[in-house]
């Protein structure tokens, strides 16, 4: 009985220095200014996009929003979200199927 109350206070410990690791990491993240460095770079680019765009307008050459805006996509799937993805498709289908089959069923008993 006792061994299974430490077993069990093992895993809160485990559970609650996990946390703890991860709040420290954030923490010292945003004191370094991580974020505020990256959204420093961006507004900057913003800022020579900016001056760029207006030089070609006063020098009367054909501007395109492609030459200015820079997309950053970054692709996070991998195998297990695509496979998740998949199967929340197919459960979806089914579930409608089997709801619309159901409210059909219903109401040809209430209705006829």
């Amino acid at each position: 009985m006792i061994e299974e109350e430490i077993k069990h206070d093992n895993k809160l410990i485990k559970f609650l220095l996990l946390i703890f690791v991860i709040f420290l990491i954030l923490y010292i993240s945003k004191e370094t200014g991580l974020y505020e460095y990256k959204a420093y770079t961006k507004s900057k680019l913003t800022e020579e996009a900016i001056k760029k765009f207006e030089k070609d307008v006063s020098e009367g050459k054909n501007v395109s929003i492609n030459d200015y805006v820079v997309e950053e996509y970054k692709d996070y799937s991998n195998f297990i979200t695509r496979s998740g993805s998949k199967l929340n498709k197919i459960v979806e289908s089914i579930m409608n199927d089997g709801i619309k089959k159901t409210l059909k069923v219903l109401s040809r008993l209430f209705y006829e």
